[in-house]
């Protein structure tokens, strides 16, 4: 059996197991019926950071494997609770909502990376132009998630937010064909 394939196996058994739930212990994988609590936020904050009352830990995911000549992909966003964190003053449902669209945030560049990679034709052995076109996407979803805290001042301009959370909603509803299965 050649290597190849043992990935592929792998990863599909990685993912069978990742679909089974959309949390495990730790790990919150994004669905449209779960919204973050601050009981998901189980890391330490970190006081040294006088700007920051709460803090999200979210990314994108993705796994890859060869068949029939074709690079097949899986794309996940996620959050982590034990690195996720509040501080006592932002314990409000401004400042969760604020958390929440960090994370609504990852899921639309999970999406919009899904929907890229569907229009793609990544053959087995172009393995590094595959991870490099992720690449792009990840390094667009950090410069997004940054231009949010920047203009919403980390949620203190409310009415940016909410314009922000209008926008999300949409743009995720517009990708909705390309939400995970």
């Amino acid at each position: 059996m050649n290597m190849q394939r043992i990935s592929l196996i792998v990863v599909g058994a990685l993912l069978l197991f990742m679909g089974t739930s959309s949390t495990t212990t730790d790990t919150i994988y994004w669905t449209e019926d779960y919204k973050l609590t601050w009981n998901d936020f189980k890391g330490q904050p970190d006081y040294n950071i006088k700007t920051i009352s709460a803090l999200s830990s979210s990314g994108l995911m993705h796994s890859k494997g060869c068949k029939d000549g074709i690079i097949k992909y899986e794309v996940l966003s996620y959050f982590e609770k034990r690195e996720s964190w509040v501080k006592a003053e932002a314990y409000t449902d401004h400042h969760l909502k604020h958390e929440q669209i960090h994370f609504d945030i990852t899921e639309l560049y999970a999406r919009k990376l899904r929907r890229a990679l569907s229009e793609q034709n990544f053959k087995c052995g172009q393995e590094e132009a595959f991870e490099y076109y992720v690449s792009q996407f990840i390094k667009d979803w950090h410069e997004v998630q940054h231009n949010y805290d920047s203009t919403s001042r980390h949620s203190i301009n409310r009415e940016v937010q909410a314009e922000w959370s209008q926008r999300i909603e949409i743009e995720l509803l517009l990708l909705d064909e390309y939400r995970s299965r």
